[in-house]
Protein backbone atom coordinates (compact mmCIF):
# COMPACT_ATOMS: atom_id res chain seq x y z
CA UNK A 1 0.00 0.00 0.00
CA UNK A 2 2.96 2.26 0.89
CA UNK A 3 4.07 1.73 -2.51
CA UNK A 4 1.05 2.87 -4.05
CA UNK A 5 1.21 5.58 -2.11
CA UNK A 6 4.29 6.90 -3.19
CA UNK A 7 4.09 6.17 -6.92
CA UNK A 8 0.61 8.25 -6.83
CA UNK A 9 2.07 11.43 -5.30
CA UNK A 10 5.23 11.27 -7.36
CA UNK A 11 2.96 11.01 -10.38
CA UNK A 12 0.84 14.19 -9.25
CA UNK A 13 4.38 15.93 -8.64
CA UNK A 14 5.11 15.17 -12.51
CA UNK A 15 1.69 15.95 -13.49
CA UNK A 16 1.55 19.22 -11.63
CA UNK A 17 5.12 20.12 -12.99
CA UNK A 18 3.82 20.67 -16.88
CA UNK A 19 3.17 23.72 -18.22
CA UNK A 20 -0.57 24.71 -17.71
CA UNK A 21 -1.03 24.13 -21.28
CA UNK A 22 -0.68 20.28 -21.13
CA UNK A 23 -3.59 20.81 -18.70
CA UNK A 24 -5.76 22.17 -20.70
CA UNK A 25 -4.78 19.65 -23.18
CA UNK A 26 -5.86 17.23 -20.97
CA UNK A 27 -8.98 18.79 -19.71
CA UNK A 28 -10.33 19.36 -23.16
CA UNK A 29 -9.85 15.89 -24.36
CA UNK A 30 -11.76 14.27 -20.84
CA UNK A 31 -14.46 16.77 -21.70
CA UNK A 32 -14.53 16.13 -25.39
CA UNK A 33 -14.30 11.68 -24.89
CA UNK A 34 -17.11 12.47 -22.22
CA UNK A 35 -19.04 14.46 -24.95
CA UNK A 36 -18.74 11.48 -27.76
CA UNK A 37 -19.56 8.94 -24.83
CA UNK A 38 -22.81 10.50 -23.18
CA UNK A 39 -23.87 13.08 -25.79
CA UNK A 40 -23.97 17.22 -24.94
CA UNK A 41 -26.72 17.30 -22.94
CA UNK A 42 -25.68 14.69 -20.35
CA UNK A 43 -22.03 16.25 -20.69
CA UNK A 44 -23.41 19.78 -19.82
CA UNK A 45 -25.10 18.26 -16.69
CA UNK A 46 -21.96 16.23 -16.01
CA UNK A 47 -20.41 19.92 -15.81
CA UNK A 48 -22.39 21.77 -14.04
CA UNK A 49 -23.22 19.72 -11.17
CA UNK A 50 -19.48 18.96 -10.74
CA UNK A 51 -18.96 22.81 -10.49
CA UNK A 52 -22.17 22.92 -7.94
CA UNK A 53 -20.22 19.86 -6.11
CA UNK A 54 -17.01 22.06 -6.10
CA UNK A 55 -18.56 25.29 -4.36
CA UNK A 56 -19.95 23.03 -1.93
CA UNK A 57 -17.06 21.08 -1.16
CA UNK A 58 -14.95 24.86 -0.67
CA UNK A 59 -17.53 26.27 0.81
CA UNK A 60 -17.75 23.02 3.59
CA UNK A 61 -14.26 23.54 3.44
CA UNK A 62 -13.96 27.40 4.76
CA UNK A 63 -16.49 26.66 7.10
CA UNK A 64 -18.56 29.52 5.11
CA UNK A 65 -21.47 30.14 6.50
CA UNK A 66 -24.54 30.25 3.25
CA UNK A 67 -25.36 33.27 4.65
CA UNK A 68 -22.19 34.74 3.94
CA UNK A 69 -21.91 33.48 0.61
CA UNK A 70 -25.46 34.94 -0.29
CA UNK A 71 -24.76 37.89 1.44
CA UNK A 72 -21.43 38.66 -0.93
CA UNK A 73 -23.00 37.20 -4.31
CA UNK A 74 -26.10 39.58 -3.72
CA UNK A 75 -23.74 42.70 -2.50
CA UNK A 76 -24.38 46.46 -3.26
CA UNK A 77 -23.75 46.11 -6.85
CA UNK A 78 -26.83 43.95 -6.92
CA UNK A 79 -29.35 46.40 -4.80
CA UNK A 80 -29.51 49.02 -7.11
Amino acid sequence: MEFRMTALRRALAAFLAWPRRYHGLLAGALLWGCWMLFGFWRTLLLAVLATVGYIVGRILEENQSWRALVDKLLSDRYTE
